[in-house]
């Protein structure tokens, strides 16, 4: 059975891997002023998420917040460095930068 988990969390951790690499591209193709109202329903959405997962008694619940948090953290650092680059390479490139996902 251990080794059936191993393969379940590893596949899981690939598909949400995935998931947040696509969420990254697409958060860098938004426009600047579509990113900033991102960023004012992202926050509250991460709130209530986490205020949600404080009050679960599971035992993987502070590792679930965790997780939450890291998610929220990601997407935060992703908007903030969209902002920063330069507008001629967010218009010329047609290549997409990748994040440095570590999970």
């Amino acid at each position: 059975m251990s080794m059936n988990r191993h393969h379940d969390e590893a596949f899981l951790m690939g598909q949400v891997a995935s998931l947040i690499a696509v969420m990254s591209a697409m958060v860098q193709a938004l426009p600047s002023a579509t990113r900033k109202r991102l960023l004012q329903q992202l926050n509250p959405q991460f709130e209530a998420l986490i205020a949600a997962m404080r009050t679960a008694e599971a035992s993987d619940a502070q590792t679930e917040r965790k997780g939450a948090e890291w998610v929220r953290d990601l997407f935060l650092r992703c908007i903030a460095n969209a902002e920063k680059m330069p507008r001629s390479r967010k218009k010329s490139s047609p290549a997409v930068d990748t994040l440095d996902i570590q999970l």
